[in-house]
C-alpha cells in the first residue's frame, strides 16, 4: 500500500484503505487478493470439491459476489475501473475569475481526444463520469458551438467538490511494458486562495494536489492594461499575489513543511493567458507564443526552448510591472515555468469565437508530465534547480 494513500477523483478526499460495495450499493467485505502466477498454475491440478458440497457452494457464490463489487472511496463514490492500480497525479487549475482557465482546460483535453500526443506514443481516455460531464459542460458549447464559458463560481459549498476531471495516460513503447498514469484536474476560483473566510472551504482540495497550473492574464498586470477584459484592470496585482502566497502556504503546510522548504513533489506552470492579444507589442517575445513540434527525439530541444522562452517571459512581464507578483512567483513555487498560451487564438463577439485555433496549450502539460517522471525530462535541469535551491 503506498504511503501516500489514495485520491477520490469525485471528492478529492485522500484515503488509504478502499471501501467495496456490491451491485445493491451496500458495503461489503473486500474481495479475495488476485491468485498468483503459482496459484493460477497449480489450482487445475488439484482434486476439484466434490459437486454439490458446501464448500464449493459457498465459494462459487463467493466469486460471484466478488465480480460485482465495486471500489468506492469513504463517501462513496465509485471510482474508475483500475484506478488503484495506477499512480495518481492531481492537478489544480489556479486563477482568478476571468483568467480562462476552464477555457484552457476544455481546449487542452479536446486536445488530448484527438491525439495531440500520439507522436510521443501516448494515448488518452477520460473515465465514463468525467467524459458526459465534459461534453456537455465544457465541450460541447466552447469547441462545437464557440459559446464563451460561464465564469467559475466564485464560492463552494461546505464540502462540495470542485467538478474534477479524471484522464488516464498510457504510454506504449516498443521493449517495454505499458506505462500509466491518473492524472485528475480541478479548475476553481482563486478568489478562494485569497479570501480567508473562504481559504478552509477551497484549501482542502489543494492539500492533495501533487501539480499546480496558475493561471494569470495579462490585464493584471499594469503595463498591459490596454489588454485587460471590462472590469479586469481594476484587480491589479495585490489580489494574484496574494493567491500564490497563500497557495505556497497552503501546499507546504499539507506536507508539513516550513514556509521556505523546497517543494520536492509538487510541479508547478504559469500560464499568461490570452496571450494572442500580446502579439502586436514590440516588446513581447512573440516567438514564445507557438506550437512545438512533437517527438521523442526533440523532446530535449523542446525543454531547453520551455527554459529559454520561460525565462524571456519573466522579464517580459517584469519590465510591465510585475516584480513583486514575479518574486512571489518564483521565490515561494517549485522551480516554475511560465509559457505564453492563447486556448482560442480570438477574442468573443457577441460571447462566440469566431473560430477556436489554440496555441501553446500542451506545454505545459508535457512538464507536467516530464517532472512526474512519465515522459523523459532531459533539458528540464531539475536536479540543477534543486542544487540550487536555498536549504532552510
Amino acid at each position: 500500500m503506498p504511503n501516500k494513500g489514495f485520491v477520490c477523483p469525485r471528492c478529492l478526499e485522500r484515503f488509504y484503505v478502499p471501501y467495496w460495495q456490491d451491485s445493491a450499493g451496500q458495503r461489503v467485505q473486500p474481495p479475495a487478493p488476485r491468485r498468483s502466477a503459482w496459484q493460477r498454475l497449480t489450482t487445475p491440478l488439484r482434486v476439484p470439491e466434490q459437486p454439490g458440497s458446501a464448500l464449493s457452494t459457498e465459494f462459487s457464490a463467493a466469486m460471484g459476489d466478488a465480480r460485482k463489487l465495486t471500489a468506492v472511496c469513504p463517501r462513496g463514490h465509485g471510482l474508475p475501473p483500475d484506478y488503484l492500480r495506477r499512480p495518481t497525479v492531481v492537478v489544480g487549475v489556479i486563477g482568478l475569475t476571468g483568467a480562462s482557465k476552464s477555457t484552457y482546460l476544455t481546449v487542452l483535453l479536446d486536445l488530448l481526444y484527438a491525439g495531440a500526443l500520439a507522436p510521443l506514443d501516448i494515448s488518452v481516455e477520460m473515465d465514463e463520469e468525467s467524459a458526459d460531464r465534459f461534453e456537455v459542460d465544457y465541450r460541447q458549447p466552447l469547441v462545437v458551438d464557440r459559446r464563451q464559458l460561464p465564469l467559475t463560481p466564485l464560492l463552494l459549498e461546505e464540502g462540495q467538490s470542485p467538478e474534477p476531471l479524471t484522464v488516464v495516460f498510457r504510454r506504449s513503447s516498443r521493449g517495454a511494458p505499458e506505462k500509466s498514469m491518473n492524472v485528475v484536474f480541478f479548475d476553481a476560483s482563486g478568489e478562494q486562495l485569497y479570501r480567508k473566510e473562504d481559504l478552509g472551504r477551497f484549501g482542502k482540495f489543494l492539500y492533495v494536489a501533487s501539480a499546480v497550473v496558475v493561471v494569470l492574464s495579462p490585464g493584471v498586470f499594469p503595463g498591459l492594461a490596454s489588454t485587460a477584459d471590462p472590469g479586469e484592470a481594476s484587480i491589479g496585482l495585490a489580489r494574484p499575489t496574494q493567491m500564490l502566497v497563500n497557495l505556497a502556504d497552503v501546499l507546504r503546510t499539507a506536507r508539513g513543511l516550513k514556509k521556505d522548504a523546497y517543494l520536492a513533489d509538487v510541479s508547478a506552470s504559469v500560464i499568461l493567458s490570452k496571450a494572442d492579444k500580446l502579439r502586436s507589442r514590440p516588446d513581447f517575445p512573440a516567438d514564445a507564443l507557438r506550437d512545438a513540434e512533437l517527438s521523442l527525439a526533440v523532446l530535449p530541444q523542446l525543454f531547453e526552448e520551455v527554459r529559454v522562452n520561460s525565462g524571456r517571459l519573466v522579464d517580459f512581464l517584469e519590465n510591465n510591472g510585475g516584480s513583486n507578483l514575479l518574486t512571489t512567483l518564483l521565490g515561494r513555487l517549485p522551480d516554475p515555468t511560465v509559457h505564453a498560451v492563447s486556448a482560442t487564438g480570438s477574442e468573443p463577439e457577441d460571447g462566440r469565437y469566431p473560430a477556436i485555433t489554440p496555441c501553446g496549450v500542451l506545454d505545459p502539460l508535457l512538464v507536467l508530465l516530464a517532472r512526474h517522471r512519465f515522459i523523459p525530462r532531459e533539458g528540464l535541469e531539475l536536479e540543477q534547480a534543486l542544487a540550487e535551491w536555498p536549504q532552510p
